[in-house]
């Protein structure tokens, strides 16, 4: 592809004079203080579940996940109260159903707890309410009690499908009722549409973290879309920064960051490599940012939607894709990606999914242990200081917040946020006083 590829975003926005903000150059973007209402409202959280989860693509998954015919991973969304079956059909199509059985409405696919996600392989769906089974195209192919059943009302019996499409290998669904409002490519835009083609699929080694925290999701997003904190939050984590002077604390500003339609993305500076600042670090070859040994396959060439200013100096490269995920390129040769799972106003569930080339040996099994367990360390840590950002926000002692120019990318999601849940007002003719924005 195109060294000059830019489908979808203006060159210009890409850098920035000294004198010069990263704000100004979006004139419909308000720099005056955000309201963040919208973090601690039950009403807007309610809002806030129809007008952004239920309208959006949402991601479900990775293909490597069910890349063989029988095989299937299940997905809870418990923002929209639903959960999904992703399976590869033994006919070769990769479809979504929700997780219910059309019988009696038990939850169809679960092992020990049925709020529990699972994966597997298999031939067909049982029902562990009366036995009744479905194939993996979703077709009832075992009906029990045939003679109990009125007229055509058992064997009619059929999964609801759910749309379902890939880019690059993530998979996305939409449980919008009627259909999707756009297609998944519509919905992400031409740049990273056509931008992001990466060798994703070969990085099949995951590590997996999952959690639940009390703040707002939005929170947690909030923190993953600027570095601006990295260097207070994160000192124990990466003890060099204590070493850094003040002025050089200050220099730690993102590379080029813009805004792409509802998505967002930054460049962030590489951090020393090899300076490992402890011994298990120096044993297994890994730091804070990741596996230090030469990996199989040289990743660090970049899809052009992931770098368009073409450095060579970067470290970090994430990008925010509306509503709820994040997916972050970090040197040399690993990605992961985050998600941001509503609970409740004030409580949610993060997933973190860290991908590696497959290991070829104990030693690099050993670093990407290493790496994934320092990573987390240092996650937990913007988790822990964002329940204490929840507790602040909901004491109500102040109504608006200012944001810096390196937070940008914060101003923008939320500002879309607002945009979902007035729009979805207004068709719907809800009254209520005004929210967020709108009431300044």
């Amino acid at each position: 592809m195109s060294e000059n590829y830019s489908v979808g975003i203006d060159p210009s926005v890409l850098a920035k004079e000294p004198d010069e903000k990263w704000t100004d150059k979006y004139p419909d973007i308000d720099e005056s203080r955000v309201s963040y209402e919208s973090m601690t409202s039950p009403e807007f959280y309610e809002l806030e579940r129809e007008a952004v989860f239920r309208r959006s693509w949402l991601y479900a998954g990775r293909a490597e996940w069910v890349d063989r015919p029988g095989q299937f991973f299940t997905k809870e969304y418990e923002v929209l109260r639903n959960s999904i079956i992703v399976v590869h059909g033994h006919d070769g199509n990769v479809r979504a159903f929700y997780n219910v059985c059309p019988h009696r409405g038990n939850k169809l696919v679960w092992k020990d707890e049925p709020g529990e996600p699972i994966e597997g392989v298999c031939n067909r769906f049982y029902c562990k309410y009366h036995g009744l089974g479905y194939g993996t195209d979703g077709k009832l192919e075992v009906l029990t009690d045939r003679e109990s059943w009125f007229g055509d009302q058992g064997t009619e019996l059929a999964l609801a499908e759910i749309p379902l499409a890939s880019w690059n290998g993530f998979l996305f669904v939409n449980m919008n009722p009627g259909g999707p409002e756009q297609t998944l490519r519509e919905f992400l835009g031409d740049y990273y549409w056509e931008g992001f083609g990466w060798p994703f699929e070969k990085l099949t080694e995951r590590f997996v973290a999952r959690g639940v925290t009390q703040c707002n999701w939005k929170g947690l997003m909030d923190a993953f879309n600027e570095i601006y904190h990295g260097v207070y939050v994160h000192k124990e984590a990466f003890p060099y920064l204590q070493k850094m002077d003040f002025d050089a604390l200050q220099a730690m500003h993102v590379k080029t960051m813009a805004l792409v339609g509802q998505h967002g993305f930054y460049i962030s500076p590489r951090n020393p490599q090899g300076l490992f600042v402890t011994d298990i670090e120096r044993i297994s070859q890994c730091t804070g940012t990741g596996p230090q040994y030469p990996a199989a396959e040289d990743l660090t060439r970049l899809p052009p939607a992931a770098n368009p200013i073409h450095t060579d100096d970067w470290g970090t490269s994430s990008h925010f894709i509306f509503p709820n995920i994040q997916i972050q390129f970090y040197y040399p040769n690993w990605y992961l990606v985050y998600q941001y799972w509503p609970l409740a106003y004030n409580r949610m569930r993060f997933e973190i999914d860290c991908h590696y080339q497959p290991s070829r040996n104990f030693s690099e099994l050993i670093s990407h242990y290493g790496h994934v367990a320092t990573f987390w360390d240092a996650a937990l840590q913007d988790i822990n200081n964002l329940e204490a950002t929840q507790k602040g926000l909901e004491m109500g002692v102040f109504q608006n917040w200012p944001l810096t120019d390196q937070e940008l990318m914060i101003r923008g999601f939320h500002r879309q946020i607002y945009h979902h849940v007035t729009r979805y007002r207004e068709e719907r003719n809800l009254d209520g006083a005004a929210i967020g924005p709108e009431r300044h």
